[in-house]
């Protein structure tokens, strides 16, 4: 097969220019966890290509607004989450679940504004949803419903969402490489054994059991693991009660830009790639553990989890290396590019995106 896109989308401004309005601004973009959300004042903050959006829970009741102040254009929240009421930092209006300014002060040094006047100063609203755990924004009103959108994936990711217990590790990292090298690169197991020698190549995950759905694709793979020997079955008896149990590995993409992986539904990683600009990207990793079925067990629990996170940051930082390679490469070639039958994932992302650019 050879490749859909040629090597200036992975680094041409004027492509990634069309890419904010034609992909990202029309699809639904992870943005964090509803677990985040919890309690009144609870938020989070993202940027969606050159976009600030704020989500935050008004007693129970959970927004998203545009994350600019309508007084002075400060933004609002200034911090990727928190819990903290949605009010301005540098001349303190506050506002209420609808987007209205209700909190003004010195509001009789201002004109005495009408009721129509203050709806004016509402903040723009984008949709917001959930799929279990999973939170999604959509800066376009006139797209799909979450559940349509996810099609055929939505009850697994809500399934698997729901089976996640302690968030272990979060690692963010800028790679100078473009949005679209990194979720190819997730995408194949085809360079495993060159790139992660002695990591993720000693699973054995291996096969081509993809799953290809609207405009998403899983990977699922057995692993060479025996998980009946003592120090294995150990781990399976600590996470025994876990709701979302596979045999393997599972690999998800949530096109366009999170990544959701599990391991016998033991461990799990939600990885959010935020594109920066034509050439650079911030890739954060959430490692969660499953719900433990015997917290008393500290010891093994705390020994599972250093591995987990040691190996996924050495996959990711042996990720990042190639990924930046290939992006000083594609800066000087014109060759299109093959691709092989384990990499038939990255051709049907390739397709769904060049389809969605030349619309």
């Amino acid at each position: 097969m050879k490749s859909n896109i040629s090597p200036k989308y992975y680094y041409d401004e004027e492509i990634f220019i069309e890419e904010k309005t034609k992909i990202f601004k029309r699809n639904w973009f992870f943005v964090g966890f509803r677990s985040e959300l919890t309690n009144s004042n609870d938020f989070l903050s993202r940027t969606i290509t050159d976009v600030p959006v704020v989500v935050q829970n008004f007693r129970g009741e959970i927004k998203c607004f545009l994350n600019v102040c309508s007084h002075r254009f400060s933004k609002l929240q200034c911090t990727p989450g928190g819990n903290r009421p949605l009010v301005c930092p540098y001349h303190g209006w506050a506002y209420d679940k609808d987007g209205i300014p209700t909190g003004i002060p010195k509001r009789p040094l201002f004109k005495e504004f009408t009721q129509n006047e203050l709806l004016d100063f509402r903040l723009k609203e984008f949709k917001v949803d959930f799929c279990g755990n999973l939170c999604f924004v959509n800066l376009s009103q006139d797209s799909v419903n979450l559940k349509e959108y996810l099609g055929s994936f939505h009850d697994e990711l809500e399934s698997l969402s729901n089976s996640i217990g302690f968030c272990v590790d979060t690692n963010t990292m800028n790679i100078k490489a473009n949005w679209k090298v990194i979720v190819e690169n997730t995408l194949e197991s085809y360079h495993v054994a060159s790139i992660h020698t002695n990591t993720f190549k000693k699973l054995g995950a291996q096969g081509l059991n993809f799953a290809m759905q609207n405009k998403h694709s899983s990977w699922t793979a057995d692993l060479d693991v025996n998980r009946n020997d003592q120090a294995n079955s150990k781990i399976e008896d600590l996470f025994s009660f876990g709701k979302y149990k596979i045999d393997g590995y599972k690999h998800i993409l949530v096109f366009p830009n999170l990544l959701v992986s599990s391991t016998h539904g033991n461990s799990f990683n939600f990885s959010l790639v935020e594109p920066i600009d034509s050439r650079s990207t911030r890739f954060t990793s959430y490692v969660f553990i499953g719900i433990a079925s015997n917290e008393k067990k500290l010891a093994l629990l705390d020994a599972f989890t250093k591995i987990l996170v040691d190996f996924n940051r050495k996959v990711f930082e042996e990720d990042k290396e190639i990924c930046q390679q290939v992006q000083l490469g594609v800066l000087h070639t014109e060759q299109q590019g093959v691709l092989s039958l384990e990499e038939e994932r990255v051709h049907a992302f390739q397709s769904v995106y060049i389809q969605l650019m030349q619309k």
